[in-house]
């Protein structure tokens, strides 16, 4: 690991092509600032025993690529739930520029997994940009839980989740800004439900009905929170860790990440495919904070919106 300016550098930072794929120099600092994050997390869960591995698009470039899939901008990582819920309660290890994200320690973060962010940058999902919470850089922590066997319990455990979370979503959209003025009403039975419950009296729900299954009693665990059902994987996967190159440093897999990667790609999940990123656009930059850059990601918002209003209401004319 070499250093720059007095910050670590774990990723060549120069542009570059792998795969036919050109990552500029702008997106090497991202990834530099994800890596960054991703080591301070693995500090802190080893300081207090906690299990922590990198996890779906991050695995599979940790094991294809020797690091990030080279159209890929963010990092993931997932912990078994009771591992998560510990980490949850050690906020206060994370000194600024690092903030530990979730429903608990910022305001109005509706997400059913954290996140841990660089308070320094900007990752502005666009349709965030009205909302009060902390949008620097960021890695995703995702909690894997136990799948309850009954289908039809898990499916209406699921479809309450997707509801809860919705409505809080519903908080701080901007009907104006963003055209959906479907949501007025929702936006103001949210309101007044936060005003008399509190924010994490409600959101406690969520993680209540995704601890409802213990471990013990279930065969398979999936990021529940975040994708359902879509991925269901043997818990026996998580037994134990392998560490592996990924860019300049090492990380944690889970020992049966071969398993892992089939359930999510297939087969074949060594054959490159470039696809988007389960994020969709996000402003991304390593340098400036998103305190300074949330007034301008405002104003392209409402203009996308105004557009797509107006291109709407012009079908609906003729």
């Amino acid at each position: 690991m070499t250093t720059k300016a007095n910050k670590p550098i774990y990723c060549n930072q120069e542009e570059e092509t792998r795969c036919g794929y050109t990552i500029t120099a702008e997106m090497k600092r991202v990834w530099n600032v994800e890596i960054d994050l991703l080591l301070r997390l693995l500090e802190v869960c080893e300081r207090h025993g906690l299990r922590c591995w990198v996890a779906d698009g991050t695995l599979l470039g940790a094991v294809r690529h020797g690091g990030f899939i080279p159209w890929d901008d963010d990092i993931d990582v997932c912990m078994l739930r009771t591992d998560y819920d510990r980490l949850l309660q050690l906020g206060d290890e994370f000194s600024h520029p690092y903030f530990l994200q979730s429903a608990y320690s910022d305001r109005d973060y509706y997400r059913a997994h954290a996140q841990l962010r660089n308070s320094q940058t900007a990752g502005i999902r666009p349709s965030d940009a009205f909302r009060p919470f902390n949008q620097g850089i960021f890695i995703d922590i995702f909690p894997m839980d136990a799948v309850p066997a009954d289908q039809q319990q898990c499916q209406a455990m699921l479809k309450r989740i997707h509801k809860i979370t919705h409505f809080l979503k519903a908080k701080d959209t901007p009907i104006l800004a963003s055209g959906r003025l479907g949501l007025a009403v929702r936006k103001l039975r949210c309101r007044w439900a936060v005003s008399r419950r509190g924010w994490q009296t409600i959101y406690s729900e969520v993680d209540d009905l995704l601890r409802s299954t213990p471990l013990s009693e279930s065969q398979y665990v999936a990021e529940l929170g975040f994708s359902g059902t879509e991925n269901l994987l043997d818990k026996h996967i998580f037994d134990g860790t392998v560490m592996m190159p990924f860019e300049q440093v090492m990380v944690p897999v889970p020992q049966g990440y071969e398993q892992f990667l089939r359930t999510q790609y297939g087969d074949d999940y060594m054959t490159p495919r470039q696809v988007g990123t389960a994020h969709g656009e996000v402003v991304l930059d390593a340098d400036r904070s998103y305190e300074e850059l949330l007034p301008e990601v405002r104003r392209s918002y409402r203009r996308s919106a105004l557009s797509r209003l107006m291109k709407k209401i012009g079908r609906k004319r003729s």
